[in-house]
């Protein structure tokens, strides 16, 4: 996508957000069809309308998290200075609130303290769950480099 396609699509996303909330599906439902017609068109022909859908999904959440329309962090920090080292250490400008289904700037999360807890129980749970499934690939690691022959073996070969 060119970069006048890429601010159009943004600026699509914002306005569409502006009356379905950031919530990242249903943004994505309402532009698709409108942005990539033939796209569109050519994803439902061959099947991967879906596939398509979840990429579009992708980038709708990615320009919703970083959002930079002057209403963040800077203005957060004219409140309350105390807390400009915390928000200057986050990498983004929003995060996913469960309870309301979409990504909320970091300022409406220090508005609204229940907001911000269950962004913060959402990301702690997201984290934990990356966590388990490193573990899970660490133990994956340590049986295939391991001198055992069973752990090294291809799937066909593994004795039954």
């Amino acid at each position: 996508m060119l970069n006048s396609q890429s601010a159009a699509f943004a600026a699509a996303v914002w306005e569409v957000a502006t009356r379905v909330g950031n919530n990242a599906p249903r943004i994505a439902d309402e532009i698709m069809e409108a942005a990539f017609p033939l796209t569109c068109s050519q994803a439902r022909e061959e099947g991967a309308l879906r596939m398509l859908r979840t990429g579009i999904v992708s980038e709708v959440k990615r320009i919703l998290r970083n959002r930079d329309d002057g209403s963040g962090q800077a203005d957060f920090s004219e409140i309350c200075a105390a807390f400009a080292p915390l928000v200057k250490d986050l990498r983004s400008k929003s995060y996913f609130v469960e309870s309301a289904a979409e990504y909320v700037a970091i300022p409406d999360l220090i508005a609204d303290p229940e907001l911000l807890d269950d962004a913060r129980r959402f990301m702690r749970r997201k984290g934990i769950e990356c966590l388990a499934e490193a573990d899970r690939l660490d133990a994956l690691y340590a049986a295939v480099t391991s001198s055992d022959p069973v752990a090294t073996c291809k799937p066909q070969e593994v004795p039954a």
